[in-house]
């Protein structure tokens, strides 16, 4: 039997475009944070839980955006943020 996966959601907002996230956890210590509006996908981020660190980026922004996508996700979502 498969087992259950609990999804979450939040919105953020970067510099003024809000933004829609979906947390996927995954079979280890992280999670995948998929970026989105109502019509499409725009990036998704691999997140450790834990530590805060960034594993890795599909479809990555610019670097422009990078930095506040991945703050708002983490404060959106309560995962440590390094200083």
């Amino acid at each position: 039997m498969p087992k259950e996966v609990t999804v979450e959601q939040e919105t953020i907002e970067v510099n003024g475009n809000k933004f829609t996230v979906t947390r996927i956890p995954t079979a280890t210590s992280g999670s995948w944070f998929v970026v989105h509006d109502a019509f499409e996908i725009w990036a998704a981020v691999a997140i450790d839980d834990f530590s805060g660190d960034i594993v890795g980026w599909r479809n990555p922004p610019d670097e422009k955006h990078r930095s506040g996508i991945e703050t708002a996700i983490k404060k959106a979502f309560d995962i440590p943020v390094q200083s």
